[in-house]
């Protein structure tokens, strides 16, 4: 059945070579940059036949945010459930997907975490840094490889062709002080921007203080006859208290976290043929301590989690142009490997880096390859796309995915497409092997598997922006943690038999001419989850942003000074289990999660060598829980100064 599949998919490919070669020689041609990923500028996905939304570095630096996870959670579509505050550690989640659903990209390069999805955050940027944003609703595995399950997000940093310092200060509530420095050196050959950035609090609550460094370099050579090269450097250490992240139970938990990325690629275009290859290398080291050291004496039983993932990833990927449109043949090769006390089969003992006297006793390794092809075409006012993948690892054997997106053009304002796609995404480490005080992983899981099938309506004018979709996903195997709701103290790791969902978006915004309101954009969007999922009690994919309603206001106050608002209006479907202090035989206190409405707002004095801003976060002061009842802040006050000397 799966070779059949991937045979129906090349012969659709042949017979629409064989259908365009009767058109006319004239035919428009796929435009390179709607839809090469790579780690230059190039757009995530091509938008003739998605919806593809683009957060740039001018509605950045408005927003009244310090972190990306902030900037996401109010972005249709996309659920951020923060444990939490200034990304320390967010899960995001897409169109109802779970956190480990995602893919994530820094500039091209897939960051993703095999070992968990809590971890695909670990991003060693400053939010200063960011360029644009590239966010993707929906399957894209054909494209991207599997874990673009239910979307994917592509993070661009600053790539400035002028000579440029930056240098930030902010401080505000619970004693939170943060740092940056960047730059941008250039000239017709050579351009480099890095930064360095540093970040703490004492926390809102008890034991959730913090501590974050990041640095980051990232270089571009273009060269006249052997094409362009893109280098990128980057690491980031992170200790925060983490209460009650994993377990109500347990209030004093602690993570420390370190994070390394190189990677290097390179593109080249001759005649027709473009060919790009990539290479990247991700470390992550891991120290959980459920009793913290330095408030408490742990059992002499317990021991910390200690964690080290490698994933080394080379890609690479040949597209010829023709009056056939666009052809794409790819291969990707990743391999991701663990050494742990908690995952993976027993090894030999080896020590524990930057640590005394502790020690790895387990491993795991698995090698993924995926092939792609992919085909492109537009004629006339038509565009279409379509392409199949598959993926071999040992341990799961083949995966074979793919699908196809129709668009059509009224005119340069009104686009509408349809698409239908498949996707796979493999378990993680943890999935696999972890095993808690109130978890236990599962080394028989199989692969998630999705279908997917959309349709939406663009319109770009002048001055004002409409679009929507509707979708249904049908998911199979997907993998969640559950327990019986009657007395099962674990939550083990099982593939459901069925998540299908159902959802849309809608967003509209319009920008003014000669007022003081500059942009007004609302949107909204609707979940709603049809799972075999009764008589227990789930940790993540029973739970779901169902509505989330979103105003955003620009507007000039005086002068230099301006000012922008968020409200959100947020309705989570599912609960969680409030009990903190389970045992066995004992019930869970099963509590549902209540609406919430946010407010933030910032205030912004711009010039065109320095920037003065304060925020206001949760100004209503909201009691609100995105995660599992753990309190997020309450009214916030940050404010800051970025010098910019050019």
């Amino acid at each position: 059945m799966k070779k059949s599949i991937i045979s129906f998919s090349i012969l659709i490919l042949l017979s629409v070579q064989l259908l365009v070669a009767q058109q006319k020689k004239d035919s428009t041609l796929i435009q390179l940059s709607d839809i090469e990923v790579s780690a230059n500028s190039k757009k995530l996905y091509s938008e003739m036949g998605r919806i593809l939304t683009i957060i740039d570095k001018a509605e950045i630096s408005k927003s009244a945010i310090s972190s990306l996870d902030q900037l996401l959670d109010y972005v249709a579509g996309v659920d951020i459930r923060q444990r939490g505050t200034n990304s320390i550690q967010a899960d995001i989640s897409v169109r109802g997907g779970s956190f480990d659903q995602v893919l994530v990209l820094l500039n091209g390069v897939n960051i993703t975490d095999p070992q968990t999805g809590h971890f695909n955050l670990d991003i060693p940027l400053n939010l200063s840094d960011i360029s644009r944003i590239e966010i993707l609703q929906g399957s894209s595995a054909r494209v991207l490889g599997p874990n673009a399950f239910s979307g994917a997000i592509n993070i661009v940093t600053e790539n400035n062709a002028k000579h440029a310092l930056n240098a930030e200060l902010v401080t505000g509530s619970y004693n939170y002080f943060g740092q940056a420095v960047s730059g941008n050196i250039s000239n017709d050959k050579v351009n480099t921007f890095a930064s360095i950035s540093h970040k703490s609090s004492s926390g809102y609550m008890e034991f959730t203080d913090f501590e974050l460094s990041n640095a980051y370099i990232n270089s571009v050579i273009n060269t006249k006859n052997v094409g362009k090269f893109n280098f990128q450097l980057a690491a980031q250490q992170k200790g925060f208290g983490a209460n009650s992240f994993y377990s109500l139970k347990y209030p004093n938990q602690y993570e420390a976290t370190k994070t390394f990325l190189s990677s290097g690629n390179w593109s080249m275009t001759k005649d027709k043929l473009i060919i790009v290859a990539q290479t990247s290398w991700r470390r992550h080291f891991d120290r959980f301590e459920l009793y913290r050291d330095s408030i408490t004496v742990k059992p002499s039983k317990y021991t910390h989690n200690y964690h080290l993932t490698d994933i080394i990833n080379g890609k690479t990927s040949a597209s010829y142009l023709s009056n056939f449109g666009k052809t794409t043949i790819g291969i990707d090769i990743r391999n991701e490997h663990v050494f742990s006390n908690k995952l993976g089969l027993t090894m030999d003992s080896m020590a524990v880096p930057f640590e005394t006297n502790k020690f790895y006793d387990k491993s795991y390794n698995r090698l993924v390859s995926t092939v792609i092809i992919d085909h492109s075409v537009s004629l006339g006012n038509w565009y279409m796309s379509m392409g199949a993948a598959s993926t071999y690892c040992k341990d799961f054997k083949f995966s074979n995915y793919g699908g196809i997106d129709f668009g059509y053009s009224f005119n340069e304002d009104i686009k509408v497409y349809a698409s239908a796609n498949s996707a796979t995404r493999l378990p993680t480490f943890t999935d696999l092997f972890l095993v808690s005080s109130v978890q236990k992983g599962n080394i028989n899981l199989k692969p998630e598997q999705s279908k997917t099938v959309e349709t939406g309506m663009k319109i770009n004018k002048a001055q004002w922006k409409l679009n929507f979709a509707v979708f249904y996903r049908m998911g199979l195997n997907v993998i969640d943690w559950i327990k019986p709701e009657s007395s099962s103290i674990k939550y083990e790791a099982s593939n459901l038999a069925e998540v299908n969902t159902t959802g849309g978006d809608l967003g509209a915004e319009y920008s003014f001419k000669e007022s003081f309101l500059k942009k007004i954009a609302v949107s909204y969007s609707y979940l709603q989850m049809d799972k075999k999922a009764e008589g227990f009690d789930s940790k993540y994919a029973l739970d779901y942003l169902k509505h989330k309603a979103i105003i955003k206001i620009d507007h000039r106050i005086w002068y230099k000074l301006s000012a922008s608002w968020n409200a959100g209006y947020f309705v989570r479907s599912g609960n969680y289990d409030a009990n903190t202090n389970p045992a066995v035989g004992s019930l869970a206190q099963i509590t549902d999660y209540k609406p919430y409405f946010m407010i933030d707002s910032r205030l912004l004095w711009s010039t065109y060598q320095f920037d003065i801003f304060a925020d206001a976060n949760n100004i209503l002061n909201e009691n609100y829980a995105d995660n599992g009842g753990i309190p997020q802040p309450g009214r916030t006050i940050n404010v800051g100064v970025r010098l910019k000397l050019k």
